[in-house]
């Protein structure tokens, strides 16, 4: 990683081309925000206000630095796996950046998928106005661009040709964009824009949303029906007078083939029932001289009007159906209801244990503190006391150069506190040699055929000692 200023750039996109330009993917220390940065460039910071374009925030030196949106995600990873509207839509805004950027001669060097960022549908395209040595608008990197986010898909894009003819040179930037927006509407609006009069043709009549639809069978049934209720009332005269029916939703037919009457009947009312029991026509005769009361009205309807009845057949356009008497609710018995009591409190008394006194709280704060400082202050001190049992050893090794016969070790002079026997041979070299105490001591060495040799040592000596024989 390198860092640049208050920056830590942390990947290096590798550029098209051979030249000097760098660009890297880093982080702001200080926010914790991703940017994108390029150098060298020795000129001044541009201020752009393009869409889709990664704004830059800050120049450290000879490098620009561009910010990148919260959220946003590299191009690159979604390459292959996009579907034609999502790409469409990219398509449209790169190619609207390069042609923002054509018209103000705005550099764009490096159109690349490791240089885009997207979150949804929208993209960014970062380095813009960073030149190239090589072109002043990277068109060609539109078209490779957009070939690795298509895959295997980009030879059946249905814009693929209009694309190619416009980095080419051999369409503007207006039929390219409108091509896209085309392509890039629903297949539904695409059609009824491209043939209003067969969409006028294949669609249906407007249907009226209160008229029920009517089965033509079940129309010609009702029909029937209706006809043989007339002709029953026909043929009772003039002086006589058709008693109210009762009918579920279906009183429209009854009431029509009564209107075909002389002047002598009419149509008195249909009265429509919360409870369902549809409605009932009325018709009263001018010349009728006896009428009969609510109470046997009931018993005559239903001998006179038995045969009518079994004629009448249900319809879903005339919705006739026959009106059955409403069977009385049996009266129910009430459930029992069932009340448990409990008592929230216990039956029994509740202890509490004593709150704690002042003096006692105050007395365990000191306490503690008090054991603890005890506890360090006795391992303190064990740790300063040697144990007796241990003897501190220092070992020496010493060493014959060159090697060749055995030879022995005398202590002539011992520190203070040590010991060690003196002029006393104590150990054969070469080999380890353990002494008691640390210090200064003096030794000599006696090899078989030559006259003993007097030294001085320092113990400890981790290098080890080297007697050279002459």
């Amino acid at each position: 990683m390198e860092s640049l200023g208050h920056y830590l750039l942390r990947e290096r996109i590798v550029l098209p081309g051979v030249g000097a330009m760098e660009a890297f993917e880093g982080q702001d220390v200080r926010t914790g925000i991703d940017v994108l940065a390029f150098r060298p460039i020795a000129k001044p910071l541009p201020e752009l206000s393009i869409p889709h374009t990664l704004p830059w925030i800050d120049q450290e030196g000879d490098a620009w630095i561009a910010e990148i949106p919260v959220g946003a995600v590299k191009t690159a990873w979604l390459a292959g796996r996009l579907d034609i509207a999502r790409l469409t839509q990219w398509c449209k805004q790169l190619v609207t950046v390069l042609h923002w950027a054509q018209e103000r001669d705005i550099p764009v060097g490096y159109v690349i998928p490791e240089l885009i960022w997207a979150r949804g549908s929208r993209i960014w395209l970062g380095g813009v106005g960073v030149p190239n040595p090589e072109h002043a608008r990277d068109f060609s990197g539109l078209l490779n661009t957009i070939k690795v986010f298509a895959g295997e898909a980009y030879p059946a894009l249905p814009w693929r040709e209009a694309l190619e003819d416009y980095v080419a040179g051999h369409r503007d930037y207006t039929a390219l964009l409108e091509r896209l927006e085309f392509e890039g509407e629903t297949p539904a609006s695409k059609s009824s824009s491209s043939d209003p009069q067969a969409a006028v043709r294949t669609s249906p009549p407007a249907q009226d949303p209160s008229r029920p639809h009517a089965d033509p069978l079940e129309a010609r049934r009702a029909r029937a029906g209706g006809e043989g209720v007339g002709d029953a009332v026909r043929g009772e005269g003039a002086s006589s007078s058709l008693e109210a029916r009762r009918a579920r939703a279906g009183g429209e037919g009854v009431g029509d083939a009564v209107r075909g009457e002389g002047a002598s009947s009419s149509l008195e009312a249909r009265r429509a029932r919360a409870g369902g029991e549809g409605v009932g026509d009325a018709v009263c005769g001018e010349r009728a001289q006896d009428e009969m009361t609510p109470d046997k009205r009931p018993a005559k309807a239903t001998s006179q009007d038995a045969p009518d009845a079994e004629k009448q057949t249900h319809s879903k356009s005339l919705n006739v159906e026959v009106n059955e008497p409403a069977q009385p609710a049996a009266a129910s018995t009430p459930p029992r209801r069932i009340r448990i009591e409990e008592r929230l409190e216990p039956p029994f008394e509740v202890l509490e244990p004593p709150l704690p006194s002042r003096r006692t709280v105050a007395l365990w704060i000191w306490l503690i503190p008090l054991v603890l400082l005890l506890a360090g202050l006795g391992w303190w001190m064990r740790s300063r006391t040697p144990s007796p049992g241990a003897t501190a050893v220092y070992p020496v090794e010493f060493r014959l150069q060159p090697p060749g016969p055995g030879a022995s070790l005398a202590i002539l002079e011992a520190p203070e506190g040590s010991q060690m026997p003196l002029n006393t041979e104590i150990a054969q070299l070469p080999g380890r040699v353990d002494f008691d105490r640390p210090g200064i001591y003096r030794i000599r060495v006696r090899v078989q055929g030559r006259a003993p040799v007097e030294s001085l040592i320092e113990v400890p000596n981790p290098g080890g000692v080297t007697i050279s024989l002459q």
